[in-house]
């Protein structure tokens, strides 16, 4: 178990003013049976009209609207995490499982991600869990961690086909692989320890239990990671989505820190 400090800041700057801005942001943590959020603070500019809800697939969600003109968009989180309370969620919705079975646009398995998955073969009584662990492993030693030669458009198959990518690209492979053996398995975003960016991991259902696995570090999700929201795939889990009136030219720029709070001794 350890104890976090995490901060997430986003900015985002428009060249001309804009109006009638109406978003949606995903990037609040949620207190769940592995992790505890406390000491949280959330600053959102402009904040005229907000509203807070859950979604579909159960992630906290600040819904808001602006009405007036304005340059710059802004949200800040801030909080505590202790992290590694368990080493898995239980499914507490068994109806909304099969969600999480089928294929999406981002996953959705091609040439390339069916001639890895063909170089398996599993006993009839292996765990899902165990056949993603297998799937994670061999993607780990055959992928290559290389950022800018994919974007947020990259789908697995496109990215397995280049053999580079992301940890949203490592994601959506290892959800595909798993998908293809009906094991339930859905895309995660949160914070890892250190300072950058959000990460992105995988969720597999096994035994009434989600088990949370890092493909891109190749390993079992532990203390270091604080999750944010779930869904199919990263559709899901955009941590901004918004509409404005205006014709500018936006630039934003996110920011993470996950960092351990020591107690004195």
């Amino acid at each position: 178990m350890k104890e976090l400090h995490f901060l997430y800041e986003m900015n985002l700057a428009f060249d001309r003013p804009v109006e009638k801005h109406r978003f949606t942001l995903k990037c609040v943590p949620c207190s769940s049976s592995r992790q505890e959020i406390s000491k949280l603070t959330v600053e959102v500019f402009p904040k005229e009209f907000l509203s807070t809800d859950e979604d579909s697939f159960g992630n906290y969600c600040i819904y808001g609207y602006s009405e007036g003109m304005h340059d710059h968009f802004s949200v800040r989180v801030e909080g505590r995490a202790k992290t590694g309370l368990a080493a898995w969620e239980p499914a507490r919705e068994e109806h909304c499982i099969g969600m999480y079975k089928y294929q999406t646009d981002y996953t959705k398995p091609g040439p390339a991600i069916t001639a890895f998955a063909g170089r398996f073969t599993f006993a009839p009584d292996m765990s899902g869990y165990d056949r993603a662990l297998a799937y994670m492993r061999e993607l780990h030693e055959r992928f290559s961690y290389v950022q800018g030669v994919t974007d947020i458009h990259t789908t697995a198959e496109e990215a397995m086909a280049q053999g580079e990518g992301v940890c949203q690209d490592y994601s959506h492979i290892l959800l595909s692989l798993c998908r293809m053996e009906h094991i339930p398995a859905r895309y995660v975003v949160g914070m890892l320890m250190g300072e950058g960016l959000s990460h992105a991991w995988v969720e597999v259902y096994s035994g009434g239990r989600w088990i949370a696995l890092d493909p891109t570090n190749n390993l079992v999700v532990d203390d270091q990671h604080i999750r944010i929201s779930v869904g199919r795939d990263y559709g899901d889990c955009t941590i901004n989505q918004g509409i404005f009136v205006g014709q500018t030219t936006q630039t934003q720029e996110a920011k993470v820190l996950v960092e351990e709070i020591y107690s004195p001794e």
